[in-house]
């Protein structure tokens, strides 16, 4: 098992990156093996050297799952299989006022009546703006509500695997119930992350659903599974 971790200048800054490579130092001691590997570059164009005989030498990427930015692991997807990766935001099986607690639609500019919270269907960290006008596009559109605490919450297998705080009173707790119900309802990747928020109500909501690739970690160090949920999600990804 082989990854591709990005840097800035030589140093790992990504909080999921340094989590991983000590996810893969674990698991090679708790195995007793080196099938778990990484190596570090800045840019996926260091991936292209010159031979002896002065010719273009192309990484073999066949074997490495790329870590790092949105852009970083776009670009590498992008490159080498030509994939273009899309938002999930918030999937249609949770777009229901259970969920949701406010009403949610995916639509176009033009949808966009009066100050919504808007993101785009498109793009990954593209428009995101609470606004009533944006530029042409498909987008998701939904009413603002009060949120107290945001938390992060990691699926692997549709299995909860951990939780995270990572915006507001860490101290308000979601509905774990609530959030195991709309693991059960979602049919989504092998690994992905589920944000939720508690509102002024006291309600637990999700707020948007992440395929498990350049998301924050806020924490979350599940040493034992870390390198085999972006494995898989990498590998389901390529060959859905």
């Amino acid at each position: 098992m082989k990854f591709l971790i990005q840097t800035f200048n030589g140093e790992v800054e990504h909080d999921f990156s340094l989590a991983l490579i000590e996810s893969i130092k674990y698991s090679n001691w708790l195995y007793d093996t080196n099938e778990f590997e990484y190596l570090l570059i800045n840019e996926l164009d260091d991936l292209m050297v010159i031979d002896s005989q002065g010719l273009p030498e192309y990484f073999d990427n066949s074997e490495y799952v790329p870590i790092g930015s949105v852009e970083f692991v776009s670009d590498f997807i992008k490159r080498y299989y030509n994939i273009d990766l899309k938002p999930i935001n918030i999937p249609y099986q949770l777009m229901c006022e259970k969920y949701t607690k406010r009403k949610v639609i995916n639509g176009t500019e033009k949808d966009i009546i009066g100050k919504k919270f808007v993101k785009s269907n498109e793009k990954i960290k593209s428009f995101t703006e609470i606004t009533d006008i944006a530029p042409p596009g498909n987008y998701q559109i939904s009413e603002i509500i009060e949120i107290e605490s945001e938390y992060r919450c990691f699926v692997y297998k549709n299995r909860l695997v951990g939780i995270q705080n990572y915006l507001g009173d860490f101290k308000i707790f979601p509905d774990i119930d609530k959030i195991e119900k709309m693991i059960s309802v979602y049919d989504g990747p092998v690994a992905y992350t589920l944000d939720v928020g508690i509102t002024d109500k006291n309600e637990t909501v999700i707020i948007e659903v992440h395929d498990f690739f350049s998301v924050g970690f806020y924490g979350f160090n599940e040493y034992k599974i870390i390198p085999f949920m972006f494995k898989f999600w990498f590998d389901n990804m390529i060959n859905k």
